[in-house]
């Protein structure tokens, strides 16, 4: 049984979401590693990053920050499958020589996201974003998805890094939401948005799964 490690925080953005059942009808073994452990990355086949209130843009970066993207760096490099979602997006990034800038200020909405490319399970619908910092691909990506102030989804082989939280339920939203400290008047109206489109959110989200799963598979 093939094995999908997955690092994440204990206490923020560390729940799966839509991730787990996908994992499990996909196959998947899950290892869970969290960063308050300060564990190494174990092997395995895929490794799943997921979200932080950490930073990779310098002068805001940490060390731990670095040490993930020292890591990241090693595992693509040995061609294993990468997915990176919000904080594992931009570590991505940075470790393949893209750049990842602060913003103003905080972007947070369930919006489209421009896609002209054949992944037609990012463009078709809406996403929760939710980030201060703003990606800009590596070179030679191949760009899935971005709005006006950042690249919010692109590929590198097996690695892909999607700025997007693709896992989130809306409990689980809300929980990450209040965890991070937001007013009812800052994330209530997210959690109603992806509530109304709820089913058809968890559609999307497994369609675009299937499809990571399937162009990692083909290289």
């Amino acid at each position: 049984m093939p094995t999908a490690v997955v690092l994440s925080h204990d206490w923020i953005a560390g729940e799966l979401g839509h991730l787990e059942p996908w994992l499990v009808d996909s196959g998947f073994s899950i290892v869970r590693v969290f960063r308050e452990q300060r564990s190494s990355i174990p092997a395995g086949d895929l490794l799943i990053i997921m979200g932080s209130p950490a930073s990779v843009v310098p002068g805001f970066r940490d060390a731990d920050a670095n040490a993930e993207i020292a890591a990241v760096g090693a595992w693509v490099a040995q061609g294993r499958p990468y997915l990176g979602l919000c904080f594992g997006a931009q570590v991505l990034a940075t470790a393949l020589g893209g750049s990842v800038r602060r913003m103003p200020g905080e972007f947070r909405g369930y919006v489209p996201v421009d896609a002209d490319t054949p992944h037609a399970a990012l463009g078709d619908g809406r996403w929760t974003v939710w980030h201060n910092d703003a990606i800009t691909a590596p070179p030679g990506a191949e760009l899935l998805g971005s709005l006006d102030h950042a690249d919010l989804a692109f590929r590198v082989g097996n690695a892909w890094g999607l700025q997007p939280h693709i896992e989130v339920t809306p409990d689980t939203l809300e929980r990450m939401a209040i965890a991070l400290g937001a007013t009812p008047e800052q994330y209530q109206p997210i959690v109603g948005a992806l509530s109304d489109d709820s089913a058809l959110n968890a559609l999307r989200a497994r369609a675009l799964l299937d499809t990571f799963l399937e162009q990692t598979a083909a290289t």
